[in-house]
């Protein structure tokens, strides 16, 4: 009787393991010449703010949305681009799959620009759907940037955001939450 709980108890402490290493995140993080360090922003530089994923399954749909906010700044400027990118302006582009309809077939990936005016709060939805396809498991890597300036120093938070018209964040078929590392905090300097 010891030795099957023993049994029992290793294989749960494996799985545990298993499913907790191999479990769909998103976690952010900051690149270009205004990042300083992971968590310092230099005032008047474009910084990309790059969404990363790990994936542990197949799915046919997603939704995520993210909110910058601050205590004490006010306005972001969203730093246009002419090349390519996912909304009018190109200060947000995909990648590794993401930037057309290589992995979501149905239109690429849906940009929500439910408040994106250089005001702060900004608050950015991203969706996709697969006909034909299916989104694989595939190890962290960047998905997705948006490129901002901050005028002036402060605190800046990204955090997860609902948006419509899902009003949650999903990886779909079969429905599953992705672990979110957030909010993170990024200080910007002169």
């Amino acid at each position: 009787m010891k030795s099957i709980r023993s049994i029992v108890l290793l294989l749960s402490g494996v799985l545990i393991c298993f499913s907790s290493a191999w479990a769909t995140s998103v976690a952010i993080k900051i690149s270009g010449p205004g990042a300083v360090n992971d968590s310092t922003i230099k005032a008047g530089q474009n910084v990309n703010f790059d969404v990363y994923l790990m994936n542990d399954g197949e799915w046919r749909g997603f939704s995520l949305g993210f909110k910058f906010s601050s205590p004490d700044m006010k306005d972001v400027i969203h730093v246009s681009d002419s090349g390519k990118g996912l909304t009018e302006r190109g200060d947000v582009k995909a990648y590794n799959g993401w930037q057309d309809k290589s992995v979501w077939d149905l239109g690429g990936v849906y940009v929500v620009e439910t408040d994106w005016n250089g005001k702060l709060p900004e608050i950015m939805g991203f969706g996709g759907v697969t006909v034909k396809k299916r989104y694989k498991p595939h190890p962290i890597e960047k998905k997705l940037s948006m490129t901002m300036k901050f005028p002036e120093p402060g605190t800046i938070y990204v955090d997860s955001s609902y948006f419509p018209p899902t009003g949650k964040w999903l990886f779909a078929i079969p429905n599953t939450r992705p672990k979110w590392g957030g909010p993170y905090k990024f200080t910007v300097v002169k």
